[in-house]
């Protein structure tokens, strides 16, 4: 994939427009995406076509208008905001004399840069691979290609199968990494749940998911203003009212027709998302696109399989609004400022009332030198409060469903002193 880490990069945008309109993707986050990959945007080029070519995407009036603006701004790359077949890429570059990449390649690169943790980045490399599978003729035009007949056969073609081989090889070793990967997260997700609730936190990228995060786990995770700051899954507890517990999570943001390659690579994390007991949807009301993120957000939610979740919609960053918004603020609709804030309350008291089956609060005696029984309530339930009462007897006031309550006594000798529904405390 294409470096563009460094601060040479000069980028000139084409963006292809339709009697429709722009082509799939809205163009201001087009150059957003730019500038977060790290490169200067030095011109765009608006192309309207009726016809597309199937050749090179555009006519031969266009490539000269583009190549005479990329001589005089002296750009180093160029960047479509439409996908482009290998085909279209290797006859682009053969005519412009620079690189030529398309949307997908750089949210590829963009990806690539943020990931951090050994699991993020054989997550990119995995969509890298597969997305460059299918390209790997544009690597070996200088060498003679297979035509067929005998005499006919070149080098080209061993070098391309031997290339081929090698990636495949290396996707098939990357995929059985992530699996296990992925089966672990399923075994800590299995364990995590039987103690807390999971609450996941999704949006579209730089929605400000993390700074809410950060704000209500009190938690330190890195918060910037740019696409796709967060690629790994976070975990934190968070004190809910009446003592509740639960777990929130933050992972990856989404984007308008997230590459496929991406969906299938970062399943592992995805999945953080789809096995939730509930989503928080975090959108940003200073942005005039958010109706239209809401919808692509919701999009990728029913691709993994997320739909169904029972979802709190957060209207983030109403510090930024002049003038007070008209939206729904009840249980399922909050307004919040995760930077100052504002509506946090109101926000943990949803998740608690979304948050099912109602756990009931129990009091537990168990003698101190019961270190396997105490361990056990550990893990089986969510340890409000730990008292000595004397020297040989402890007490524990816990958060435990009632399923794993009676389950617990059944197998352990514990004392369950007092146990109350919380709903009837409420009452």
């Amino acid at each position: 994939m294409i470096e563009l880490k460094e601060k040479s990069t000069n980028a000139h945008l084409v963006i292809v427009k339709s009697s429709k309109g722009s082509i799939e993707y809205d163009n201001e986050e087009f150059i957003s995406l730019t500038l977060s990959a790290g490169a200067a945007v030095k011109g765009i080029t608006y192309v309207d076509l009726r016809k597309f070519v199937r050749r090179s995407l555009i006519g031969k009036g266009k490539m000269k208008e583009i190549k005479d603006e990329v001589d005089l701004n002296c750009a180093d790359l160029i960047v479509f905001n439409y996908s482009l077949s290998a085909s279209q890429e290797r006859n682009l570059e053969q005519y412009f004399k620079i690189r030529v990449i398309d949307r997908t390649r750089l949210i590829l690169d963009i990806f690539a840069q943020r990931a951090r943790t050994n699991t993020g980045k054989l997550q990119v490399e995995l969509a890298q691979l597969t997305h460059l599978s299918t390209r790997l003729i544009r690597g070996w035009t200088h060498l003679e290609r297979q035509k067929g007949g005998i005499g006919l056969r070149g080098p080209g073609e061993t070098q391309l199968e031997t290339d081929r081989r090698l990636i495949q090889d290396r996707i098939k070793s990357i995929k059985s990494k992530l699996q296990k990967i992925r089966t672990q997260r399923q075994t800590t997700r299995k364990s995590r749940n039987k103690v807390m609730k999971n609450v996941a936190l999704v949006g579209y990228t730089n929605a400000g998911k993390t700074t809410l995060f950060n704000t209500l786990c009190g938690a330190n995770a890195m918060a910037e203003d740019k696409l796709f700051a967060t690629l790994d899954p976070l975990f934190r507890p968070i004190n809910l009212p009446k003592n509740r517990k639960a777990i929130l999570s933050d992972t990856v943001g989404f984007i308008k027709e997230l590459p496929s390659e991406l969906i299938e690579a970062f399943l592992s994390t995805l999945e953080e998302v789809s096995n939730a007991d509930v989503l928080i949807h975090v959108l940003d009301v200073s942005d005039r696109f958010m109706f239209e993120n809401k919808k692509s957000v919701n999009e990728v939610l029913s691709t993994i399989g997320a739909d169904k979740i029972p979802v709190i919609n957060v209207y983030n960053k109403i510090d930024l609004m002049k003038e007070k918004i008209n939206l729904i603020n009840d249980a399922n609709n909050i307004q919040i400022s995760a930077q100052d804030g504002l509506g946090i309350e109101n926000l943990l008291h949803s998740i608690s009332k979304k948050i099912k089956p109602e756990p009931i609060t129990a009091l537990i005696r168990i003698n101190i030198n019961q270190s396997k029984e105490r361990a056990l309530i550990y893990s089986q339930s969510s340890v409000i409060q730990e008292n000595m009462i004397d020297n040989n007897l402890l007490e524990m006031t816990v958060e435990i469903d009632i399923k794993s309550l009676k389950k617990m006594k059944k197998y352990i000798n514990i004392d369950v002193v007092e146990s109350k529904l919380q709903v009837l405390e409420q009452k």
